[in-house]
């Protein structure tokens, strides 16, 4: 739209996952099969089996280190001027390019 319409664009975008899920159930239940529920990557797995509905500590570790890392990725992008509002045009433009329309 910025381009082929011109016209402006607010770009919103989600930054990083849910790492905890609040369920209304600890347990669910599928083909007879009961288990823990799934709750969320900084708990257990999303598979269905014994061993990845676990809780698991290491997990809350990882979290913290993705959530770290995905601050420092922000952070280093508004200090140095990526994430600046002048430069929005720029975010789509490697986009574009790889378009049929950018040939």
């Amino acid at each position: 739209l910025t381009f082929a319409a011109s016209k402006p664009v607010v770009k919103v975008g989600r930054i990083a996952g849910q790492f905890g899920k609040p369920r209304s159930s600890p347990i669910e239940t599928i083909d007879g099969v009961t288990l823990p529920s799934y709750r969320g990557d900084n708990i257990n797995g999303m598979d269905f089996t014994t061993e990845s509905r676990i809780p698991d500590p290491e997990r809350l570790t990882q979290a913290y280190s993705q959530s770290a890392a995905t601050l420092n990725l922000l952070r280093a992008f508004s200090q140095g001027g990526y994430a600046n509002l002048a430069n929005v045009h720029r975010w789509m433009l490697g986009f574009v390019d790889r378009s049929p329309q950018g040939e």
